[in-house]
């Protein structure tokens, strides 16, 4: 048990830092970029003609939304390229696709993202490494509270049952004159 006590303040403090940094960063950037995403013209109509017109073009557009929607935007943040209106993202959107129009796989358009500006331009991190932690960390915090909770139940039953059980031996009983008035007092009533 004092083990426990050891490691869960570690494990609180290690739960909640990095959300944490990861606020403060998108919060300075966002800040910082606002003005600037709110002068940014919309897509032109041109853009998504050949779409329209050619299935060849819209299942490419399909697939290259699919990949976008994975990939953050470095300036924003929050959002996947796909969301953003930031220039950047679409410049790596116009990426996506023309890599997807040579041939490569999703997987390495994402390795060629990642590549260049790390993991966390992914959304979804992989489950490998030390982003075990983002997938292990809340079944951990939650086996742990079950357990502490089932110990704390278990100290408590057997504090009531050892109080119970000395009760029952006479160490806590009435004496004789409170016996007579109690009797008394529920004949009254």
């Amino acid at each position: 048990m004092s083990a426990m006590r050891r490691w869960l303040p570690i494990t609180l403090v290690l739960a909640f830092s990095f959300p944490a940094t990861a606020v403060s960063q998108e919060g300075e950037t966002a800040r910082g970029t606002a003005a600037a995403q709110e002068t940014e013209a919309p897509q032109t109509v041109e853009d998504d003609r050949s779409a329209l017109t050619d299935p060849a073009e819209a299942d490419l557009d399909a697939r290259a939304a699919e990949v976008a929607g994975g990939l953050r935007c470095p300036v924003c943040r929050n959002q996947s390229i796909l969301e953003s209106n930031a220039d950047l993202s679409r410049e790596m959107h116009r990426v996506v696709r023309e890599r997807l129009a040579a041939g490569e796989t999703p997987e390495e358009v994402e390795a060629y993202f990642v590549s260049r500006y790390g993991e966390w331009i992914l959304l979804k991190p992989q489950a490998r490494g030390i982003n075990l932690v983002v997938y292990a960390l809340p079944v951990i915090v939650l086996l742990l509270g079950f357990l502490l909770a089932r110990n704390r139940l278990r100290k408590w039953a057997r504090a009531g049952a050892v109080e119970t059980s000395a009760g029952a031996t006479g160490s806590g009983s009435i004496g004789v004159e409170d016996e007579e008035w109690l009797r008394d007092a529920l004949r009254e009533s």
